[in-house]
């Protein structure tokens, strides 16, 4: 009578191992999947969490960050798929992962400036610290729980995110409200970069951020742009490095932020060169040079007779104007960020230099031909101007 219930329990067992053996994966994916879901904070949502165990790999796919309130699009980050490296912190996955390597394919990111200066990064950046996402070093270390057992047990569990990402065709769009009567929009597509971010143990606060690769702008491949970056985010003023090599930009792109200070309207025209911007606690020390290549312009109306350095806009580009037809200007900017100072390169100290010689030598010999009239004592005068100018430029 006893070997029967002995043999169905013993059935059951081997049924139930056998049933866990089969379908170990099934189980250790919906473990995992349910520990990382419980470590995402509100504003993250994933929309399939798939584990490969013979690579340790964790694929994602359908990221999305929410975008703060009252702005246009409804996610600030979206991330079509994510790939990335797992190691167990312990013996088993309930006591959390170590992601390392992570891939980033087809991220978009979509930067908005409102018309009253909001904007959705530093909006972004206040909704994390308020809502941050426990891990391993954060939250369940600061959690207060009666029981300090548990609390030292799972001190160690949760996850443990990447520093370092590698971003594979993305692209970032920047919506500018500020500029004008609707939003200015200008994208960086194609991007391939590699994107160092430190944070501290809590998750909530970025310590740094650099990032080195390159893009092209609009997706136009024509219009390239290579960048280094590194920034210090915990400094009370903008600490920043930024290092872009760019390569036929389209200068009508960037209208609406040069427009109010430009005497020009350019119909057409790109140009190429390295821009060096650095920041040190609202400092700002920059070097640059541009070369401008099928540029064509009209001079503002109310400009036509206006003198930029004693001259009118179209004798100044001539002397700007190498012997290949582009025109080169390189410039450097200096001081507090509230008000900057802005100085000629050596090029450009040069080309003007070459029409201070020229207007000099032009006024004198005026001066000698019209002899001591009243036309010679303004000839004089204009000399005078060049050779105060001259001076200016040799003291810079």
């Amino acid at each position: 009578m006893l070997k029967k219930p002995v043999i169905i329990t013993a059935a059951i067992i081997i049924i139930t191992a056998a049933s866990i053996f089969i379908y170990r994966y099934q189980i250790l994916q919906y473990t995992a999947e349910s520990l990382i879901r419980k470590y995402l904070p509100a504003y993250v949502s994933i929309d399939t969490i798939k584990f490969d165990f013979t690579k340790s790999d964790i694929i994602l796919t359908g990221f999305r960050m929410s975008n703060p309130p009252g702005f246009s699009n409804p996610n600030l980050i979206e991330i079509n798929k994510i790939t990335c490296h797992y190691a167990l912190q312990g013996k088993n996955m309930l006591n959390g992962f170590v992601l390392s390597n992570p891939v980033l394919t087809d991220a978009s990111l979509d930067i908005e400036r409102l018309g009253d200066g909001r904007l959705n990064l530093f909006e972004a950046q206040s909704i994390m610290i308020k809502n941050p996402a426990a891990s391993s070093k954060g939250n369940l270390e600061e959690e207060a729980t009666p029981d300090k057992g548990k609390q030292e047990a799972d001190k160690n569990a949760g996850v443990i995110l990447p520093e370092v990402f590698t971003l594979k065709n993305a692209k970032m769009t920047f919506s500018d409200g500020m500029v004008g009567d609707r939003p200015h929009v200008i994208s960086l597509e194609n991007i391939d970069t590699v994107l160092t971010m430190k944070m501290n143990r809590q998750c909530t606060r970025v310590l740094s951020v650099t990032a080195v690769g390159g893009g092209n702008l609009m997706g136009d491949r024509a219009q390239s742009v290579r960048w280094t970056i590194g920034m210090d985010p915990t400094a009370q003023r903008l600490t920043m490095s930024n290092r872009f090599e760019v390569s036929g930009v389209f200068i009508p792109l960037f209208e609406p932020y040069y427009d109010k200070y430009s005497p020009l309207v350019f119909k057409s025209g790109r140009f190429s060169g390295l821009l060096i911007f650095d920041f040190d606690n609202g400092m700002i020390g920059s070097s640059d040079e541009l070369h401008l290549s099928g540029v064509k312009f009209f001079v503002k109306p109310g400009y036509e007779n206006a003198t930029f350095w004693e001259t009118t806009v179209p004798d100044l580009v001539k002397y700007f104007t190498s012997p290949y037809g582009d025109i080169i200007f390189d410039f450097k900017i200096k001081g507090d960020m509230a008000d900057p100072k802005f100085y000629l390169g050596p090029k450009s100290k040069k080309a003007i230099v070459a029409m201070a010689i020229d207007k000099i030598s032009e006024a004198m010999q005026k001066t000698a031909a019209s002899g001591n009239g009243q036309g010679a004592k303004s000839d004089i005068e204009k000399a005078q101007d060049y050779i105060e100018l001259f001076r200016g430029l040799i003291k810079k």
